[in-house]
């Protein structure tokens, strides 16, 4: 019995040790890296030629859609902006925003229409960098 008793002793530190090494999915615990990204802060610091109707649709693209549309290849979405909503139309893009799809929330019950056409309006003011300039050395 007490082999036995033994035997799980050092089963339960085998595991333990397992988990000690590994940790969020990770071979050993890491601290985290800072990536910097290069910004010419000139262009932000430029005053924006803009309708109230752009500015708010700029705050909204700011808040709602930058996380995953910035032009980042890590992020899932596609770089928004002139080029995307001239070759899908507004029609597109005002029904991606409502509905949503597979990887993308859909905004149809928080944002209201004319919100989503202030999106529309700012994003047709605005080019983004091409994807590999905006992603930085990497």
């Amino acid at each position: 019995m007490r082999t036995l008793a033994a035997a799980a002793a050092m089963l339960a530190l085998a595991v333990a040790a397992a988990a000690q090494i590994q940790r969020n999915g990770e071979a050993f615990s890491s601290t985290p890296t800072v990536e910097r990204e290069r910004y010419d802060t000139r262009v932000f610091m430029a005053p924006l030629m803009l309708t109230d109707a752009q500015l708010n649709g700029r705050r909204i693209v700011a808040q709602r859609c930058a996380n995953c549309h910035a032009g980042n290849p890590r992020q899932p979405g596609p770089p928004l902006g002139k080029p995307i909503v001239d070759n899908r139309g507004e029609a597109f893009i005002r029904d991606k925003i409502a509905t949503g799809s597979v990887l993308m929330p859909g905004f149809q019950y928080t944002l209201q229409p004319v919100q989503i056409d202030d999106i529309i309006a700012f994003l047709k003011t605005y080019t983004p960098p091409p994807r590999s300039a905006a992603a930085g050395d990497e």
